[in-house]
């Protein structure tokens, strides 16, 4: 069951913030996944918050994440202070959108897992200022913070209500996550779900140029959202392609075929 199918606008970045709007409504979507600098490209236009606010709510659509702030872990005091201030800008937005997720991308370099836990914290904290929720996204690219249960351990030490997991079916393939590590999540910590599939690769291969549509390559899709149906998750699912092939290609289409793809693993609006 999905509360929420949501279109994540890196999927049609050629389209830019407010076609991209325009096509998720018209396709289908109930929902949008929404990055900070392409927001930020919107206001140097002209376009205010105020206006992005108004769009989503004249079509009918929930910004369910904000993408992405780093610099938050591991590093030095100083560039972890660097990081939590550029993220208060992305709170800041996130309320202002009634966003509730900000995803937060971990570090791509290995540190100390209890290090990581509060700095994950700390930035939860600055986030309950604005009434925001951090979600962290693990890499499978990463030296350490690759798979669900290095990510959920951070999760789970940092000890915060607003604090959750945010599971990409991609990453979750190429680092090497198992159903076991899912289930070991409460369902209720999985703040969303990133849907992809990849070609049928190398593991240590495997990038996002490689990502495709959900049901046409190797990530087991069906095993893990059975999974997270038995696991009783009701969160939201979200189109991400980060793929820039598909950039060369008619945004609509590429939101259109992502919907029925994503129909055809089980995933529907409303369902």
């Amino acid at each position: 069951m999905a509360d929420c199918i949501a279109l994540n606008s890196i999927t049609i970045k050629q389209a830019g913030l407010e076609q991209t709007l325009a096509i998720a409504q018209e396709v289908g979507y109930s929902g949008v996944g929404l990055w900070v600098d392409e927001i930020e490209q919107a206001r140097a236009r002209g376009v205010t918050l105020r206006h992005v606010a108004a769009a989503l709510a004249d079509r009918g659509l929930a910004a369910v994440e904000l993408c992405h702030v780093t610099g938050w872990m591991y590093g030095d005091e100083s560039d972890k202070r660097l990081g939590l201030a550029v993220a208060k800008d992305a709170f800041r937005i996130a309320e202002f959108l009634s966003c509730e997720w900000v995803v937060a991308r971990a570090s791509e370099v290995s540190g100390d897992v209890r290090t990581a836990a509060e700095d994950f914290a700390a930035l939860c904290d600055r986030a309950r200022v604005f009434g925001a929720r951090c979600a962290l996204e693990f890499v499978g690219g990463a030296e350490q913070v690759k798979d669900v249960a290095t990510a959920w351990e951070i999760v789970r030490q940092a000890e915060r209500d607003n604090a959750g997991l945010l599971l990409d079916t991609f990453h979750f393939h190429k680092g090497g996550s198992t159903l076991e590590q899912l289930r070991a999540v409460p369902a209720e910590k999985i703040a969303l779900v990133h849907v992809s599939d990849c070609h049928d690769l190398p593991r240590s291969e495997l990038n996002d140029s490689h990502r495709t549509f959900p049901g046409m390559g190797a990530v087991p899709l069906e095993a893990i959202l059975a999974a997270l149906r038995r696991m009783g998750y009701r969160g939201g699912y979200s189109l991400e392609l980060h793929n820039e092939g598909y950039w060369d290609s008619d945004a609509f289409i590429v939101a259109r075929d992502g919907l029925r793809s994503l129909a055809r693993v089980g995933l529907k609006p409303g369902a």
